[in-house]
């Protein structure tokens, strides 16, 4: 009999030629571009539904904080159970950030122009900041806390890619150093269906590592290649999203203004 894990990675593989027919479907279907890249939107939203826990909630929109700050329109937007009812699975939403546990964009062909926007997308999420309360309890461990309990993670999934993998690599880096990006303050992962994935796996020693073959874990950006993305793609979020236990609503914090500071 195969083990459980074998059995998944093998459902979710099947999953994946059906997510790579829908793009073929939308191309045939429609001639504008924008309606392409609704379709496979849509295809990849619908799957993170079917296969993430039943206590997350996957849409998209537009994501704030309580500093004022807002992200650019998110293609998927990953909300946990503490989020109030803000949005539709069909419409775009607004979301609150202490109520997102991931987000990440959808291209159907990944360009050079794409990424740099994604990227763009990509900093501009990183730049919200989850307001915590006393009382929190975060399931994680030291490593995954210091990178996604202030700002959950970003990633970007591509249906195909005119750009390699190392490619994808080389330009992440470049973009960092062009635009002096903080640390943890950039997308966190990227998967092309068909080749492969890049992962930051930051410190390398958060809950999901990439071991050399002397057992030690490599930190940084990390390409490989894989005929299972999908399955990697939730074997990865599965590690890092935060899980936050919270003692009051998230709504509260917005819906009351704070005291000012005193001098």
């Amino acid at each position: 009999m195969m083990m459980g894990a074998d059995f998944l990675k093998d459902k979710i593989k099947a999953a994946e030629v059906q997510m790579r027919a829908k793009l073929d479907e939308a191309r045939f279907t429609f001639a504008h571009g924008g309606d392409k890249g609704t379709a496979v939107e849509e295809a990849f939203r619908s799957f993170m539904r079917e296969y993430l826990p039943r206590r997350l909630e996957v849409g998209q929109g537009e994501v704030v904080d309580r500093g004022g700050r807002r992200s650019k329109q998110t293609d998927v937007v990953v909300a946990n159970e503490d989020h109030p009812l803000t949005f539709t699975r069909d419409l775009p939403g607004l979301f609150f950030i202490e109520g997102v546990s991931a987000a990440g964009e959808v291209r159907s062909s990944l360009t050079s122009e794409g990424l740099e926007g994604a990227l763009s997308s990509s900093v501009s999420f990183k730049k919200l900041e989850t307001r915590h309360v006393v009382g929190e309890m975060i399931h994680t461990n030291p490593s995954d806390r210091a990178r996604f309990y202030r700002c959950p993670p970003w990633f970007l999934m591509a249906f195909e890619s005119q750009l390699s993998l190392p490619t994808i690599h080389s330009r992440i880096v470049e973009f960092e150093k062009t635009h002096s990006v903080e640390q943890n303050r950039l997308a966190d992962a990227f998967f092309v269906l068909g080749a492969g994935s890049a992962i930051n796996f930051g410190d390398g020693e958060g809950t999901l590592k990439f071991a050399r073959s002397d057992g030690k874990s490599v930190p940084g950006w990390v390409v490989r290649k894989s005929d299972s993305v999908l399955y990697d793609l939730l074997s990865w979020l599965s590690a890092v999203m935060p899980r936050v236990l919270r003692p009051s609503p998230i709504l509260v914090g917005y819906l009351v203004a704070e005291k000012p500071e005193e001098r």
